[in-house]
């Protein structure tokens, strides 16, 4: 009985490793393992019964509060797309409308990187893997008291990974798990999307910079990240520079000045923008003053960016990314309503063990 399971776990992780990649080439977690080689445990029994999301769940985005808020705002007002025909130019309306948005704002793994460094990078893997199953449970807890999920929930139809430690740190897990299961919900991770923007096409960018939130710069989490991707699409010679955003004397312009600095002389082909407080149109404005024979900016910072240099926005990437998908799986609810949000918090239990939490609706959380 045993040889036959891990028989059929062995064959079902070849199968995986053809058609995607795994956690950095490197195997993946017991939890995952054990979850797919249990085909009547809960977990796979609740994975294999997502083959086709529902139209009626929830989008969920996971990851530090002020991630997911942040991109969850930027849901909420999305309006990219001509929503009767799915053209990408603004109609007015909202292109979300109708759609439940649920924030599993984590404070029991996050910061992630304090985690990571206390337990171990396998823990933060197996504590995304955990975060996605909870967001596609059909309960939750009422409070710190209710530990065995009283509360109904909308179950997820769709993920997104707000914080980039989520993928360098799970996502191949999830990809991995959610591929064993038959379990068919999209998981999307803006930073993914960015670096397969300008690597993963036939035209690739090999000089890229990354502007990024504080929180993250200059601790090599996006060169990491960048390192992984140009690994899988096999791109020689692609080099990242990463800076925090700066607001004073011009956003790309102090950029492009830490750039320099750090020893930086060949032009830029592409900006990925991952802070979502960052106004993209001041960006595009500041370029074109940099493009422009008749500004200073061109003498002093036209030679860091080459004629094609595009900025590329991880949250339109990610917007669109989720817009296409659900309209080609038909996973709209077609409710004439405006998108709504709701927030979870995620709270350690008291037993000690680091991996156990609870998922409970913010606004029943007693501080």
């Amino acid at each position: 009985m045993y040889r036959l399971i891990g028989a059929g776990l062995a064959a079902l992780m070849l199968l995986v490793s053809c058609n995607r990649p795994v956690q950095g080439g490197r195997d993946t977690i017991e939890l995952v393992k054990a979850i797919a080689a249990d085909s009547s445990s809960p977990e796979h029994v609740m994975l294999s019964g997502f083959r086709k999301p529902l139209n009626g769940g929830g989008i969920y985005i996971i990851g530090s509060p002020a991630s997911c808020v942040q991109l969850g705002s930027k849901f909420l007002e999305c309006d990219m797309f001509e929503n009767a025909r799915g053209n990408a130019w603004g109609d007015g309306l909202k292109d979300f409308a109708g759609e439940e948005f649920d924030y599993i704002a984590d404070t029991a793994f996050a910061p992630y990187e304090a985690f990571a460094a206390k337990y171990g990078a396998d823990k933060l893997r197996e504590a995304t893997v955990r975060l996605c199953l909870s967001a596609l449970k059909p309960n939750c807890n009422v409070s710190i008291y209710d530990l065995d999920g009283n509360q109904e929930k909308t179950p997820a139809k769709l993920i997104i990974l707000a914080d980039p430690w989520l993928l360098g740190h799970g996502k191949a897990d999830v990809d991995t798990l959610f591929t064993m299961t038959g379990c068919n919900v999209p998981v999307f991770s803006p930073q993914e999307l960015m670096f397969d923007q300008v690597l993963g096409g036939d035209k690739k960018n090999f000089r890229i910079g990354v502007m990024s939130d504080s929180t993250y710069a200059a601790k090599g989490l996006y060169t990491a990240l960048f390192d992984a991707k140009v690994k899988q699409y096999d791109v020689v010679g692609a080099r990242c520079f990463e800076a925090a955003a700066e607001t004073e004397g011009g956003t790309l312009l102090a950029f492009l000045d830490r750039y320099a600095e750090s020893g930086g002389t060949e032009p830029l082909e592409a900006l990925l923008v991952d802070d979502l407080t960052i106004d993209i149109h001041q960006l595009q404005a500041e370029l074109k003053a940099i493009r422009d024979f008749n500004k200073e900016e061109f003498m002093r910072y036209g030679k860091l960016v080459s004629p094609d240099f595009k900025i590329i926005s991880s949250s339109e990437l990610t917007m669109t990314a989720c817009y296409r998908e659900m309209r080609s799986s038909n996973l709209f609810t077609h409710r004439i309503a405006r998108p709504v949000s709701r927030e979870f918090t995620v709270r350690p239990m008291l037993d000690g063990n680091e991996m156990q939490y609870l998922l409970i609706p913010s606004e029943n959380v007693q501080n």
